[in-house]
């Protein structure tokens, strides 16, 4: 009776085990299908990093979320070709509590910049255009355009904006965000709200309004990308959402980045937030039931108007690292993208506005920007590292000299008080210690 027993015992631990085991492995191939990488993955110490390093990069971010400054945040980084570090932590939408997942979509806003910069440096490279050509040959509303001298006043440009300039940030263009405001930047803010439904319509209202200063003559941080996708429409004869998913997102397997999010994807796209001002607690801005990108899209942004999720975006950090190129389809030569990210901004001011480049080691380049003096940043990195981020605080970076991409993804406006973008930037490079 006793062998029987202890027979039967043994039967159900076994039985037990590889339940256990079972379990185990759909969980981890659960991990492996919902982030769907399609990039190989490794342990950091293979890679010449250190996961204890990165570990402690994992707990600063998790401290924003049990801090209640973040909903959740998502983080990356890929080295030499290799995924070896992800992370999601939080929460979809605070108030459900529905947790993060994987291949959750968030709001990248400025980080569809480089994408469009990319498809119309494409063109570029077919010889549809030179980058000196004028913006008028091929959106006449722009031939006659005026700048602001102040008081009201205007007089003609000096030169025609040029394509360069529309990939630069330095047309004179801005986004109406003075500080303290002035005349033109309320006309933008009114410019904005009538600019239209479509990129056509948009590029009329803003052939309108006034320039803040002489095209090529400063920098200022503007617009200028959202023209650079209305004329990548124009140049391309094709809608800019076909261009980008026929161009770019399918070659590249980015399947989740929409500029409309799809009705069978909606339960993953996430919650966008601000802070109270009373306490600093997270009040909802944009909820996935009320918002735009929800609906019907006919405003294609190039400037902003893109969702994603840390999966997709990690392919076109890799096709950068690799130099134009990801699993056989190449979008752009080597030659294009070091043209790209190279310092176009040298002689050239900060003509105003929040955001200040060129300066403190940093240049602008053909829809990045560009790290050009390392002591200056006063931050880890590399010299000629490049990259941008989102206005809901989403943020990469390209470094070839460590053959590295990083990548947060959290939802928050503004997020700039955090200093969770810089932190987790230097917590990365940290990491690094071959």
């Amino acid at each position: 009776m006793k062998i029987k027993s202890l027979l039967f015992l043994l039967f159900l631990i076994c039985i037990i085990s590889n339940t256990v085991d079972l379990v185990a492995q759909n969980s981890i191939a659960t991990k492996k299908s919902t982030t769907a990488f399609n990039l190989p993955t490794a342990t950091p110490e293979s890679v010449g990093m250190s996961s204890t390093r990165l570990k402690m990069m994992e707990a600063k971010m998790h401290e924003y979320v049990d801090k209640g400054q973040l909903a959740s945040v998502q983080t990356a980084v890929i080295r030499k070709g290799k995924v070896v570090q992800f992370d999601t932590y939080g929460y979809e939408d605070v108030d459900s509590k529905d947790p993060l997942k994987d291949n959750s979509i968030f709001r990248i806003y400025s980080m569809t910049k480089p994408i469009v910069s990319i498809g119309l440096m494409m063109l570029y490279e077919e010889g549809a255009f030179q980058l000196n050509d004028p913006l008028h040959k091929y959106a006449p509303e722009f031939k006659d355009m005026q700048v602001h001298i102040g008081d009201g006043k205007t007089k003609p440009a000096k030169q025609p904006i040029r394509i360069i300039d529309v990939l630069r940030h330095t047309t004179g263009f801005g986004y109406g965000w003075g500080f303290p405001a002035n005349h033109v930047d309320s006309l933008y803010k009114v410019g904005a709200k009538r600019a239209g439904t479509t990129n056509r319509e948009f590029l009329r209202t803003m052939s309108t309004l006034p320039l803040y200063h002489q095209p090529g003559s400063g920098w200022r941080y503007s617009v200028s990308t959202d023209v650079a996708g209305a004329l990548l429409e124009i140049i391309a004869n094709q809608p800019l959402d076909e261009f980008l998913a026929e161009r770019i997102l399918q070659p590249l397997g980015m399947n989740d980045t929409h500029f409309e999010v799809p009705n069978a994807k909606d339960d993953r796209f996430i919650t966008n937030y601000t802070h109270k001002k009373t306490d600093g607690s997270l009040q909802v801005i944009d909820h996935p039931s009320m918002s735009k990108y929800c609906k019907e899209v006919t405003m294609f942004s190039g400037g902003g108007g893109l969702v994603s999720t840390t999966n997709d975006y990690l392919k076109f950090c890799q096709m950068l690292l690799n130099k134009g190129e990801l699993n056989g389809h190449r979008l752009i030569s080597p030659k294009t993208l070091a043209l790209m990210t190279s310092d176009h901004t040298q002689k050239t001011p900060h003509a105003g506005g929040p955001i200040v480049l060129p300066g403190r080691g940093t240049a602008f380049g053909l829809g990045f920007s560009v790290t050009t003096d390392l002591a200056a940043t006063e931050a880890l990195g590399s010299v000629g590292m490049y990259g941008w981020g989102g206005a809901a605080g989403t943020y990469f970076r390209i470094d070839p000299k460590e053959d590295l991409a990083i990548l947060m993804m959290i939802q928050v406006m503004p997020y700039n008080h955090l200093q969770a973008r810089e932190k987790f930037h230097n917590l990365v490079y940290q990491a690094i210690v071959d």
